[in-house]
């Protein structure tokens, strides 16, 4: 989350600069998709989708909410 469509997401906490993802919306969907580094070294791979179930801003911020809780 330090550059492309996540420079300004994750800037704090366990997920910055622990999260390699790509994003993906299309109308009434936001994606992420990627890898996340946990604190004890460990890589897991990820996919979330919001599909018609809350405003952009809300599912990235859902979507950012998740990655902290899985860099942890």
């Amino acid at each position: 989350g330090i550059d492309g469509t996540l420079k300004d997401r994750m800037k704090v906490g366990k997920a910055y600069k622990n999260v390699t993802a790509k994003t993906g919306t299309i109308t009434g969907i936001s994606c992420l998709a990627g890898y996340v580094q946990t604190s004890d070294n460990h890589i897991l791979a990820f996919a979330i989708m919001n599909q018609n179930t809350l405003s952009a801003s809300k599912a990235r911020k859902l979507q950012d909410m998740i990655c902290e809780e899985l860099a942890k």
